[in-house]
């Protein structure tokens, strides 16, 4: 904060010397280029009256001397008056650096992030007392609040001293606790590449990837880890929450009780489960759904530097048969979309239940930003397009949005 207030003392010095000097400058010219073209002036006609004089021209020409010495003095300003315009200078330029000191402060005080900017300073002050409330004593009263400051401090903490793949690694899962997966996925991925020991990192780093629309990449990480390590539970729970979120509810139940069979009856989180497979097994009953077939397509999108920005602009993902049409068999629309972004696109996303991707050998997938919140109007509308893709497999691609419509 010191540096801050430094920074902006000097830029504030800096705009009133680009006010004051030449307020100073211009008195202080102005005063002597007059005085001096006055002299040049007289100079100028006595050389005139003494060329008339010597050509006879004139009478009396120590008449015509003593008159233009006469308007010489009505018109030069007096050394009196010089000194009280000299003297009404510092007020002038004092005001003036007065005036820029009290705009530029009072503007930062209005408009400025000062109150913001000392809360951060007092949250950052207390990470230990935050780190004992939340992970070492955690209790009732323990908000979520609590959480994000702890976060606010670690992060400044991090950004201080960012060697620490321990406190990138508590960073993301506490994150991940508040459902902030942008921040856990950066978070973990630094935790990654800093530990010799990926082990810890891989099963949150892979939920955050999901959370982020990332699955494909998550549910190869998940495997990964279960193929090495078959009893790792986090790794199952992940696995099942990935299920879950393409509600695909029998897949999901499946991998609890995989879960299950690894974990003995008094472990505090069995019961938990059992109310999961319950809750599965209830949504199966009330609604006879059907687990999401075909394929699945993450595709990382980006735009060029050419495409504008436009506030409330929508972004439109969706699929079409590359055989040819126009008519999306699968589509999404996220508004306000911040770039780069994943998602994943699938069958689940269908226009019609009956007409999707599955239906058809290959496809094209299209990423389309509408400033007109309308995926049908092209005004000012830009566009990117995939290649081919086969329908017998899942993939990952990126598309750019580089083409204006």
């Amino acid at each position: 904060m010191t540096l801050f207030w430094i920074f902006s003392a000097a830029l504030t010095a800096l705009l009133a010397l680009v006010i004051v000097l030449p307020l100073i400058r211009g008195r202080a010219e102005s005063t002597q280029s007059r005085n001096d073209l006055n002299t040049r002036l007289y100079r100028q006609r006595l050389r005139e009256l003494a060329q008339d004089s010597e050509l006879g021209l004139l009478e009396d020409d120590e008449s015509l001397q003593r008159e233009l010495q006469k308007s010489l003095l009505d018109d030069v300003v007096p050394e009196a008056r010089q000194a009280r315009d000299a003297g009404a200078g510092p007020l002038v330029w004092l005001s003036a650096v007065v005036l820029v000191v009290l705009l530029s402060y009072g503007a930062y005080w209005q408009l400025g992030a000062h109150r913001q900017v000392a809360e951060w300073q007092q949250v950052s002050g207390q990470l230990a007392d935050l780190s004992r409330r939340v992970l070492v004593e955690p209790d009732d009263s323990v908000t979520d609040q609590d959480v994000r400051e702890l976060m606010l401090a670690l992060r400044t903490r991090l950004h201080q001293d960012g060697d620490d793949y321990r406190g990138w690694l508590l960073l993301g899962r506490l994150a991940l606790e508040m459902r902030d997966g942008e921040t856990a996925r950066d978070a973990l991925d630094k935790a990654l590449k800093l530990t010799d020991d990926p082990g810890a990192v891989l099963v949150p780093y892979a939920e955050a990837l999901a959370m982020t629309g990332e699955s494909l990449r998550a549910e190869q990480i998940v495997r990964d880890v279960l193929r090495d390590h078959p009893d790792n539970l986090e790794a199952w729970s992940v696995y099942a929450f990935m299920a879950l979120q393409q509600d695909d509810y029998a897949l999901a139940m499946a991998r609890w009780q995989q879960m299950l069979e690894r974990m003995a009856p008094d472990n505090p989180r069995y019961a938990m489960i059992e109310r999961s497979i319950a809750f599965a097994e209830q949504q199966l009953s009330v609604a006879e759904v059907t687990p999401v077939s075909g394929p699945r397509y993450e595709v990382e999108i980006n735009t060029s530097s050419s495409v504008p920005y436009h506030p409330g602009a929508v972004l439109f993902v969706f699929a079409v048969d590359a055989a040819g049409g126009e008519m999306p068999l699968v589509a999404r629309r996220i508004e306000q979309p911040a770039f780069p972004l994943t998602i994943t696109l699938s069958n689940a996303d269908a226009m019609v239940p009956d007409n999707n991707m599955s239906s058809r050998e290959a496809v094209i997938i299209k990423a389309r930003i509408a400033p007109s919140g309308n995926v049908a109007d092209s005004t000012n509308a830009w566009e990117g397009r995939s290649g081919v893709l086969s329908t017998d497999e899942d993939s990952r691609i990126r598309v750019m949005i580089d083409t204006p419509l």
